[in-house]
């Protein structure tokens, strides 16, 4: 007997036949005209000799129990045919990558994404720029970078940047924070990012609306010395909720004075021009994998 070759187009046909209900919603997801995707099934069907599809007045209502026992081949074997595609590709993606994240990115996620990202793309060298949000943002604005993670306290949200992690910001304190150090001079003292710091910015606009003054004891860049001034109690500070915990607690008010209402934390992506290259894609889902 002769060996006989699967068309993989043709399998593709038929599996989007099944997955879609019918000829014509199939092929317009394929691109096709109907009559070229039922000559496919029809090729297919004369090639192994068995009737793949259920017709009811000349319209597919799903598979034969033929078809059903080729339908699982057929999704197997145009995934292997993806994958082995996809892998070829990226291997042959050269070039570089201009990247801009935050610092604490660098900390937290970078150590696990990016040997994951470069699994996918041996050959693709990565530039990565470490800064805080408003640079950042300047910097894919003026062509300076591909892809820009950074926070952002933008409460009416953007159509053109993907959201990573949407969470409440808090004022936190230590244990070790007093609030006498508010009640005896009415003014709050902060332990903060430094001043490009989009959590920054938004504390200091919410206490201007409430009417609190307000010094900084302890400005850096690093979440590691930002949380070591807030354990011993250098001040207030504000921070997303997923940094909270090991000493620092959430507090709503100080020496019994509530304190102001914070816009909510995200971290968010954008690209450079709007456009989402395939490596770009990979790297921001290599990085949201590692937030999660």
């Amino acid at each position: 007997m002769p060996l006989r070759h699967l068309d993989l187009d043709a399998l593709r046909a038929f599996v989007a036949i099944v997955e879609q209900g019918g000829f014509s919603i199939a092929a317009q997801q394929l691109g096709r005209t109907q009559s070229a995707v039922s000559l496919q099934i029809k090729r297919l069907e004369q090639m192994l000799g068995q009737t793949l599809l259920q017709r009811v007045q000349g319209r597919a209502d799903g598979p034969t129990a033929e078809g059903r026992a080729l339908l699982a081949y057929a999704r197997q074997m145009l995934r292997l045919n993806d994958e082995a595609c996809a892998t070829l590709v990226r291997n042959a993606v050269a070039g570089s990558l201009r990247i801009g994240l935050p610092e604490e990115l660098m900390e937290q996620v970078f150590p696990a994404a990016i040997p994951l990202f470069q699994a996918r793309y041996p050959r693709l060298r990565l530039s990565v720029q470490a800064e805080a949000s408003i640079p950042l943002r300047a910097a894919l604005a003026e062509g300076r970078l591909d892809v820009a993670i950074y926070k952002d306290c933008d409460e009416g949200g953007s159509n053109e940047v993907e959201v990573m992690r949407d969470e409440p910001l808090c004022w936190v304190a230590g244990e070790a924070f007093r609030d006498t150090l508010f009640a005896d001079g009415g003014v709050l003292p902060l332990a903060l990012f430094g001043e490009n710091c989009v959590f920054r910015m938004a504390a200091a606009a919410a206490l201007a609306r409430a009417g609190m003054a307000w010094q900084v004891h302890y400005s850096g860049s690093s979440t590691t010395g930002l949380r070591h001034a807030l354990r011993h109690g250098l001040g207030l500070g504000v921070l997303p909720e997923s940094l909270l915990g090991d000493g620092l607690l959430a507090v709503e008010s100080c020496a019994g004075i509530a304190l102001p209402r914070l816009p909510r934390a995200r971290l968010v992506a954008a690209y450079a021009g709007g456009s989402v290259t395939p490596a770009a894609r990979s790297l921001v889902d290599a990085f949201a994998d590692s937030l999660r």
